[in-house]
């Protein structure tokens, strides 16, 4: 592993050290550093000194931490300090400031005020001051937060009057905070250096706030309400005037680092003075290249000083660049970066995401510097282009002269992944740079992306569920930036087109039915200095599980992320239909024994010896084991022994019961529609199918996945990898067939019905077919059909019908075919008929025969003779099983 840190050092070092630079830099007039220069009051944050003190770096007003529990941590720009809650009631005190425009809007005069800060909120719901400014005689400000979003409040006394703005609260990542405030213009908030929300007139109230005119951070100033804040600040600056909003805008860019690409000459040289020069930036804002470094030198210092030490000797060419020379350092560029990536274990460990994320944006930057350096022949009005292809990416870079007609851009120019940047977006009012890059490999490295790690609203409402790439990472950088739409519903907008590449497991939990599977039009967001993925000003307005159609008012890099959740009912729904189970199995399972118990009794009577109640017995016994296990399987957590063995258990009697559903299917068949064969023939195949079947398919199961049984949710089969298509499956081939067999038998029965009625006038054919389909449906096991439509919230009324038919199906095989059977109870007649006179010790009396023996041949008084448990009685086998009716 150190070769690969090495290289990682290599790459990041070298890249974010061939910066721009100038033998003579000078700052733009426009500079962000210099707007920072105008401000009144500069706390940075970044160390605690003497006695809990921080300094004011402009406005000589020194800040001082209320509290022992503080940290200081990874800021924004250096460092930054984070407030640890009610758990540590510390807070920021920076003064009192009363009769001043900072805790007096009106005291500012036209000029207005500016505040700012960078905030990392780590408690969504606090219901007190986030940054509260001193309020003297009620007037003042205060930011905070409740759990019906953030809000920014300026009061006024003098004219009784409130200003407020709703914000979104920022997440667990550096937010940038800035509003400004005049007595023209109001309150406006811009959030990321963009403007947000604002408040131009207010509204009189009453309500104005606290008089007290301390400005702290992390509590209100009054501290009467014993809460603390939980979440990190950096970089709180004042400015008594408000920033415009280019300001606000040049600011924001330096502040994240920048800022720094913009403050060279165009007569810079790419070039690296000394290893020094890189140490030293780590005191300045720097670019996400850099913290990546320094992310690694926590891990590897040694290598980071080596690769510092190759970097002194390394140098690229002066002033422009040669399209070959361009082109042969894109080539050694990417080759280092595939060296690194295949070389490693990333793709398995989403920690490297970040380090990933790094090496895209320097990159980008990279080749957006080096597309601005290509040589080009002054005279020349063609575009001048480069393109290649390599393991790691497809590439292209492009110099536009100035007024050049190009009616649309797309990249690349060829497949159904691309970007297409419409003409009327491209002003061509000056020389225009693209570069566009079609990334191979890096979706392979963002499988686990957390939710809350991101700026995905909806994505975040899940946030148990990880997020996943979903396509290749596509990128495109035009300079200067192409005139968009702000609103994502008129033109002219950015289309981007990608097919997905899903994995085999990712596919499949796609197609899961039982699955809600979210696909997201997402970005790489390095505002905030790490990549964060964000879905903002992008909408995906098209598209299907194989390919995503996005339209954005921005350019970036660009990716599709899908987040898969499983449906869940809610609680009151969960309840319910467990209720149901749990009491639907209890009857079932005691009406299946007293049907077996039934059978076995009787079993001496020629009529309930034949194959029908054979079968019955069959079926009773396999979904009473079935059900009885499934109660059981409750007490037991998933991934134990005993889960996964009760797991096969259930596989095995669950199959059996559906086995002898089937057996019940084709022995009704064999009866009523096709007559074929004798009983004492199929007795073998019947118990081959209902037992043999099953347990070949277990042992298959077994055999190929047994990590699939009992691991995750419950006792059963995982519905992941597919193994739940071993039950699945032969389930859905039972009940197509005994679907079509009942179809059959129903034809039969009904034309048989329509027949009687002509010759004996009975209108009752229609309720005697119902009356039939309704005793077969229980053996058949068509009510399973419920299960097959009970996949979502959508079909709650199924999981119902599902919950109520099967469970209490032994319910029904105990009503219809053993209580309300007219065999069974002529049986249990002469059967009580028996034990009565055995009881009584009358055994020479003349006892009425039962009519099976009259049929059997028996004489009275003589006991029959016991027959082979297949009976090969023609005149109860043939009867059609529905003496219930």
């Amino acid at each position: 592993m150190d070769l690969i840190y090495c290289k990682v050092l290599l790459i990041t070092t070298l890249l974010s050290a061939c910066q721009v630079r100038s033998e003579t830099v000078t700052p733009s007039k426009q500079s962000g550093l210099q707007v920072l220069e105008t401000a009144s009051h500069y706390w940075p944050l970044d160390s605690v000194e003497g006695i809990n003190g921080f300094s004011d770096k402009f406005g000589n007003r020194t800040g001082h931490v209320n509290g022992t529990n503080i940290n200081i941590i990874e800021g924004m720009v250096n460092k930054g300090i984070y407030l640890n809650g009610d758990n540590g009631a510390t807070f920021l005190h920076f003064g009192n400031y009363k009769d001043s425009c900072i805790s007096d809007p009106t005291l500012c005069g036209p000029e207005g005020i500016t505040f700012s800060f960078f905030w990392k909120n780590h408690e969504v719901e606090s219901r007190f001051a986030i940054a509260s400014g001193g309020k003297v005689d009620s007037s003042g400000f205060s930011v905070y937060s409740n759990p019906h979003g953030g809000r920014v409040e300026f009061y006024t006394r003098g004219d009784s009057k409130t200003w407020k703005a709703k914000i979104k609260l920022p997440g667990p990542y550096w937010t940038h905070v800035l509003f400004t405030w005049t007595q023209t213009d109001g309150l406006k908030v811009y959030i990321n250096g963009t403007f947000s929300v604002g408040d131009p007139t207010g509204n009189v109230s009453s309500n104005y706030g606290d008089p007290f005119s301390d400005l702290v951070i992390g509590t209100a100033n009054s501290q009467r309400y014993g809460r603390y804040a939980t979440g990190a600040f950096d970089e709180f600056v004042i400015w008594k005037r408000a920033l415009s909003p280019k300001d606000v805008w040049l600011y924001y860019k330096a502040a994240i680092g920048e800022d720094l690409l913009s403050t060279f000459t165009t007569e810079a040289s790419f070039t690296v003075s000394s290893a020094t020069d890189i140490l030293r930036t780590t005191e300045t804002p720097q670019h996400v290249s850099t913290n990546l470094s320094e992310k690694v030198e926590r891990i590897q210092d040694p290598m980071r000083l080596q690769a510092l030490d190759f970097l002194q000797t390394f140098s690229l060419p002066n002033k422009t660049i040669p399209q070959e020379t361009a082109n042969n350092l894109t080539q050694s560029l990417l080759r280092s970066v595939d060296e690194v990536i295949t070389s490693s274990d990333w793709s398995d460990n989403d920690e490297w995401s970040p380090v990933v994320s790094g090496l895209v944006e320097t990159m980008d930057k990279v080749m957006v510097h080096m597309a601005s350096r290509l040589q080009s022949d002054p005279d020349s009005e063609a575009p001048l282009s480069i393109g290649g292809k390599s393991s790691v990416a497809d590439y292209s870079l492009m110099k536009i002269p100035q007024n050049y007609n190009l009616p649309s851009y797309r990249f690349p120019t060829q497949g159904k992944s691309y970007i297409s940047v419409p003409g009327e977006a491209l002003t061509m009012q000056s020389q225009t740079t693209i570069v566009g890059l079609f990334y191979h490999k890096m979706h392979n490295y963002y499988k686990k992306i957390s939710p809350l790690q991101t700026r995905i609203n909806e994505a975040v409402d899940f946030k148990d569920h990880k997020i996943q790439m979903a396509s290749h990472l596509i990128s495109l950088k035009v300079e200067p930036s192409p005139t968009l739409s702000i609103n994502l519903s008129t033109e002219p907008l950015i289309r981007i087109v990608l097919t997905h590449q899903l994995s085999k497991e990712q596919q499949l939990q796609a197609l899961n039915q039982s699955n809600k599977v979210f696909l997201y039009c997402a970005f790489l967001d390095y505002s905030s200095k790490e990549g964060v993925w964000s879905n903002e000003g992008c909408v995906r307005a098209d598209g299907n599980l194989s390919f995503s159609i996005c339209l954005c008012n921005h350019l970036t890099n660009f990716a599709i992320l899908m987040q898969v959740v499983p449906m869940e009912l809610s609680k009151a729904h969960q309840v319910a239909l467990s209720t149901i189970s749990y009491i639907g199995c209890s009857i079932s399972i005691f009406c299946l024994a007293i049907t077996l118990v039934t059978f076995a009794v009787l079993s001496s009577v020629s009529t309930i010896r034949n194959q029908r109640y054979h079968i019955h017995a069959n079926l009773a016994f396999a979904i009473l084991v079935a059900q009885i296990l499934l109660l059981i399987s409750f007490r037991f957590n998933p991934g134990t022994l005993p889960c996964k063995i009760m797991a096969v258990l259930l596989h095995f009697f669950f199959l059996c019961a559906f086995a002898w559903m089937l057996v019940e299917g084709l022995h009704l068949y064999s009866m009523v529609v096709k007559v074929f064969g004798s009983e004492g023939s199929k007795h073998f195949y019947y118990y081959a199918i209902g037992w043999g079947s099953p347990l070949v398919i277990c042992v298959v199961s077994m055999t190929s996945s047994l990590d699939s049984y009992g691991e995750i949710g419950n006792c059963w089969l995982s519905l992941k990898n597919g193994a739940i298509w071993a039950f699945v499956a032969p389930a859905l081939f039972v009940i197509m067939v005994n679907i079509g067999i009942l179809i059959a038998v129903t034809r039969i029965i009904s034309r048989i019905s329509a027949e009687n009625y002509k010759v004996h006038g009975d209108a009752n054919s229609v309720k005697l077919t119902m009356k039939a389909v309704a005793v077969l449906l229980p053996i058949l096991g068509i009510s399973w059909i419920f299960g097959v439509l009970a996949v979502n919230d959508h079909s709650l009324l199924f999981q119902y019908m599902f919950s109520v038919f099967n469970s209490l199906q032994g319910f029904f095989i105990f009503l219809f075919h053993c209580l309300l059977n007219s065999e069974v109870r002529a049986a249990f007649k002469h059967k009580t008929k028996v034990w009565t006179l055995t009881s009584s010790s009358i055994r020479n009396i003349n006892v009425k025969p039962f009519n099976s023996d009259i049929m059997n041949g028996n004489k009275e008084g003589v006991t029959p003779t016991k027959m082979n448990t297949w009976d090969k009685s023609t005149n109860s086998a043939n009867r059609i099983d529905l003496s219930a009716v």
